[in-house]
């Protein structure tokens, strides 16, 4: 791959990988997925926030951003419809509190 246009705030630093990675964009696989790019490898792969250490200012703002809109959607009813006393709703906003920490969709 060529190298893709990257910004240099969106930065982390990869668990297992030394230096730092780019963030580039949605790799529209799993939830919570994240395409980066790694310099020295000159090769984008997809990573989860919990496989960041150490992550820039700009690039945590990205990453909250991001989560918050690549999150899956509620559980619905038989009819369609929230139903905000469920036990499947109250689950849901427990795993949705844990994939904002971690960017992994159980």
């Amino acid at each position: 791959m060529d190298t893709p246009k990257i910004d240099k705030r969106f930065w982390f630093k990869h668990k297992g990988c030394e230096g730092k990675h780019y963030l580039i964009g949605n790799p529209h696989t799993f939830p919570g997925r994240i395409l980066a790019w790694c310099p020295i490898k000159k090769i984008d792969f997809c990573v989860s926030k919990a496989e960041m250490d150490e992550i820039s200012e700009s690039a945590q703002y990205w990453l909250e951003g991001f989560l918050a809109g690549n999150q899956p959607y509620p559980p619905l009813d038989d009819n369609g419809d929230l139903d905000f006393e469920s036990p499947e709703y109250k689950n849901w906003l427990l795993e949705i509190k844990e994939f904002r920490k971690t960017g992994d969709w159980k």
